[in-house]
């Protein structure tokens, strides 16, 4: 199915890289079926992406770490509360309940769920989302929240073949981490590619099923250092 027109912010260029170090990551490719957006949500528009997202899955937790995030939420300082940053929107990872592995041994450290609706303390949610529609094509759909702590990680994989369909969508949000698409068959043929907060991809087609893709641990430096949090959509499955 052909793509509908992607924003005026796509941006194409080339550049394939070896190395983990972020001065050595591009923020462009040109890579085959796959598509990138470095900002499509403003910083406005991105705190409300994170505080709903984080409120479903903090809603899911255990009462422990409820509470623990109550009490802590109390001993907050006014001027901490009301932080503009973007990484300040997460508590500290021991307030969260992060699993230490996925049961295929893919994601270390995280949160996920499948969401169907969103919080109505944010109603603009719906809107939000449906801009991605600019970028998907027109199909049935399925959602899910991911939550990497600062030290969690995403091994390199291919997904699930019959769990979803041929295109995958990503939100990034919060710290920025490094994609990185390795060819299944080549293993010179590897891309890098900085996800900043805000930024979508699209990998589809040849690029979903010849590629493994991973999401690499952050850095030592603030702009990576922190948790990381992506809306993943997908179309369903057609056996």
């Amino acid at each position: 199915m052909a793509l509908p027109s992607l924003s005026r912010h796509l941006t194409y260029g080339t550049r394939r890289v070896m190395s983990t170090a972020v001065s050595n990551v591009t923020t462009r490719t040109t890579l085959k079926d796959f598509s990138f957006i470095p900002n499509l949500f403003s910083e406005s528009e991105q705190k409300i992406l994170i505080s709903s997202s984080l409120q479903k899955l903090d809603s899911a937790e255990r009462r422990e770490f409820r509470r623990r995030r109550k009490e802590y939420f109390k001993q907050r300082s006014t001027d901490d509360a009301s932080s503009s940053h973007l990484n300040d929107l997460f508590l500290p990872d021991n307030f969260y309940s992060f699993e230490e592995g996925h049961y295929d041994g893919v994601i270390r450290n995280y949160r996920e769920m499948h969401v169907s609706s969103w919080p109505e303390e944010y109603p603009e949610m719906p809107s939000l989302l449906d801009r991605l529609k600019s970028v998907h094509p027109d199909e049935p759909t399925q959602t899910h929240i991911l939550h990497l702590a600062s030290d969690g990680e995403i091994l390199p994989h291919i997904d699930n073949l019959q769990a979803s369909g041929s295109w995958i969508l990503g939100v990034s949000l919060g710290s920025s981490r490094i994609l990185r698409i390795e060819n299944v068959d080549d293993p010179t043929d590897v891309h890098e590619l900085m996800l900043p907060s805000g930024s979508v991809y699209l990998q589809r087609d040849s690029t979903r099923y010849s590629y493994k893709h991973s999401i690499l641990k952050g850095g030592t430096d603030p702009e990576t250092s922190g948790q990381r949090l992506s809306i993943m959509i997908r179309n369903l499955f057609r056996g």
